[in-house]
């Protein structure tokens, strides 16, 4: 017998340079970025690991900055990222937009860069 899946959220957006159609998807497992044709763009895994949570993310290199940060700024919206949880993320080096909205919600920051990854690793900041 199937699991039944929830629910897909649709989190319409219109990016502040005009780079508008793209919406924002969220599941249980992560937030995806569709452009106007459905097709995926961005995508984050969000994956818990006992204490921590681990964020993937991959980026059609073409994005413009808000599609990225929106991105980024939804995972936190996820119930697993409450406050003071460990979080590891895992980047491309070349998405600044994101990982300024990724250290904008995480304290006490490091990142590390292997290869064209970003390691970013924090707490999710208290409420």
């Amino acid at each position: 017998m199937p699991t039944e899946q929830p629910p897909t959220t649709h989190v319409p957006t219109e990016p502040a340079d005009g780079a508008s159609g793209w919406r924002l998807e969220e599941d249980a497992r992560g937030v995806t970025a569709r452009d106007r044709r459905g097709s995926p763009v961005a995508h984050v895994d969000i994956i818990e690991e006992g204490e921590r949570v681990d964020l993937v993310f991959w980026f059609d290199e073409r994005l413009p900055g808000p599609v990225t940060t929106g991105l980024a700024r939804e995972a936190f919206a996820h119930p697993a990222l409450r406050p003071h949880r460990p979080v590891a993320a895992a980047l491309p080096q070349h998405q600044a937009d994101a990982l300024g909205e990724l250290r904008a919600h995480l304290a006490g920051v490091t990142t590390h860069v292997a290869g064209t990854t970003c390691l970013v690793v924090g707490q999710v900041r208290g409420g």
